[in-house]
């Protein structure tokens, strides 16, 4: 499952959200990756060293760190979300490429570039190997949307063995069928809109609407990839544009709201509770993250200090999970 959105604030803020939505408990914290970092893939056992820093949702899993999301510290920012059916994985390391694991992908992207042309020029090296998460055990299915500080936002979907860059006008990502699906289903939305619809005559009797928001009857309400990725896209074509990065986060997760999924409302073949875990915004100017767990609607925010990129190991901001109130007397 999962959602996420692009939006750009009048003083010219970039900042990429996302929700994250699944059914195994995730238990992620905002997380700190620092220059430097060392680490193996999966795929031929190959020794990387990041360059930059980069802040997101993630955690450690057996002996590394894994984001879902992040931004780095020359304003790059990613978040992966779930495709499954439509993912063509390879069977084996292929010798003059560079070979990861699904979930290893953003550990390199956000640890070696700085703009969503630097990864252009690259993608072509990427070798997806159709290797198991940790802990998750199993193959995620995962494409990528990624920005930067330029604006450009970009998808990544690993169906064909060469990768290749998407662009996205829309700047809205869901999940399953793939991206080009849903950029033709918005033409079945052009009747939606924010305006009320005026009174229609039948003979001698006109029709006047019921209250307010004619203008939005048609748009879907469920929770499929192709109805988020609907009401997504409405919501932040028609929202009153942010002024800065503090009401585009604000605007975020009203946009955002409108597609996070309640435990109990989504259910799996298995039985499980398919729910929206986290809500994360990256702005890509002020390299911050900003997050709020499901049970605590508080938002968190971490942002990448000089001091922090002065920090030589990774750290984890442990964020309260539990609902806390203001108390007002």
């Amino acid at each position: 499952m999962c959602t996420s959105i692009f939006t750009k604030t009048i003083d010219g803020k970039h900042l990429l959200s996302r929700t994250m939505d699944f059914s195994f408990p995730l238990d992620p914290n905002p997380t700190y990756i620092p220059r430097n970092y060392n680490w193996t893939s999966e795929a031929d056992k190959q020794a990387y060293t990041n360059q930059f820093g980069f802040l997101g949702a993630g955690r450690l899993l057996g002996e590394s760190y894994f984001l879902a999301d992040g931004v780095n510290e020359k304003g790059l920012s990613i978040a992966e979300l779930y495709l499954p059916g439509e993912v063509d994985y390879q069977n084996e390391a292929e010798n003059g490429q560079k070979n990861f694991a699904p979930h290893e992908l953003i550990l390199w992207l956000l640890g070696n570039f700085a703009t969503v042309e630097e990864i252009e020029k690259q993608i072509h090296k990427i070798n997806l190997v159709g290797l198991e998460a940790p802990m998750l055990n199993i193959v995620t299915p995962l494409h990528w949307i990624i920005t930067d500080e330029t604006g450009r936002c970009v998808v990544i979907e690993p169906t064909e063995k060469e990768l290749r860059i998407k662009e996205n006008p829309v700047g809205v990502m869901t999940n399953t069928p793939c991206f080009e699906w849903h950029i033709e289903n918005l033409r079945n939305y052009l009747n939606v809109r924010p305006k009320q619809y005026e009174p229609v005559t039948f003979g001698e009797y006109t029709a006047v609407p019921f209250s307010q928001g004619t203008g939005t009857m048609g748009l879907p309400g469920g929770y499929t990839p192709p109805e988020r990725f609907v009401r997504a896209a409405f919501f932040k074509e028609y929202i009153d544009q942010a002024k800065n990065e503090t009401s585009g986060v604000t605007n975020a997760y009203h946009i955002l709201a409108t597609v996070r999924i309640p435990k109990g409302i989504v259910v799996t073949a298995e039985g499980a509770e398919d729910y929206s875990q986290y809500v994360g915004t990256m702005c890509n100017e002020s390299r911050s993250y900003y997050f709020s767990a499901y049970d605590n609607d508080q938002v968190a925010k971490v942002t990448i200090t000089d001091e922090l990129l002065t920090s030589e190991e990774p750290v984890t901001f442990n964020v309260d999970k539990t609902e806390n109130f203001k108390e007002l007397n």
